[in-house]
């Protein structure tokens, strides 16, 4: 009987729900066999089923706060991280968490960098004049 069901080999490949629940919709064509791949893959019959429903859909608030997260990431030169983000949003009367705002970067696919000072080099040694092996004249009569 052991060779016959999959057991707990699944799990191991560390796949996430969607890409989980993105497996039982292409095994499952028939209705009667998502109850089993459920509960083969350890997924609730609901989860399924809501995933399903929901999925490609766009929640316009989310969107208007991707939109100025990406204003204010654009407007610091990309220096702006979650708390700076959230911080704005907050000011611009959004309530916005920095848990939120960190996903909406995530969604947006927003990095945070502080961009480092310019340093010069200093020279240490008094500047050398390169010899003159072309032998080339800089102190020519006439012109061409």
């Amino acid at each position: 009987m052991g060779e016959r069901y999959l057991k707990k080999g699944y799990r191991s490949l560390n796949a996430r729900q969607h890409q989980t629940i993105a497996l039982i919709e292409s095994l499952s064509r028939e209705q009667n066999i998502v109850k089993q791949l459920c509960h083969l893959f350890g997924i609730p019959r609901s989860s399924y089923h809501y995933h399903l429903k929901h999925r490609g859909l766009v929640k316009p608030e989310r969107e208007k706060l991707r939109q100025q997260a990406i204003a204010i990431h654009r407007d610091s030169r990309g220096s702006a991280g979650a708390r700076t983000i959230a911080g704005q949003l907050n000011q611009l009367g959004e309530n916005v968490g920095r848990y939120k705002a960190a996903s909406l970067m995530q969604d947006a696919g927003l990095i945070s960098s502080q961009p480092r000072k310019h340093r010069y080099k200093i020279a240490n040694d008094e500047p050398t004049i390169a010899p003159n092996l072309l032998k080339r004249q800089f102190n020519v009569d006439v012109i061409n």
